[in-house]
């Protein structure tokens, strides 16, 4: 489970990555955000869906993140078994609001 706890981790802070390039760069970048080769229409407000996403970007991210730390944590203590459990369906519930967010921008800011 150790490997899936690490993929979780690096998720994590890919997702937190490219929320903070997204905010610095005033650009979204391909790949969670939005699609490769979508092709954003001139009317697209790319500030409001980065307004909209950045912290649901950083919510997200940072859940995947602890999470993978919470599953590493819990293989060398069996007490924290059932944080990690509950954890991981934190984290599920947390991508499936983020992703009913992403596509509500989706749909909001860039008419796609």
């Amino acid at each position: 489970m150790s490997f899936i706890d690490g993929l979780f981790i690096a998720c994590g802070f890919y997702i937190v990555y490219q929320s903070f390039s997204m905010r610095k760069d005033g650009m979204i970048p391909e790949g969670v955000m939005l699609s490769k080769g979508t092709v954003l229409s001139r009317e697209a407000d790319i500030a409001g869906f980065i307004l909209a996403m950045y912290w649901k970007g950083i919510v997200t991210g940072l859940a995947a993140a602890v999470s993978g730390v919470l599953g590493i944590l819990s293989v060398n203590t069996p007490a924290l078994e059932w944080v990690a459990i509950v954890g991981y369906f934190g984290f599920v519930a947390i991508v499936v609001w983020f992703i009913i967010f992403l596509k509500m921008a989706h749909k909001k800011y860039l008419h796609i």
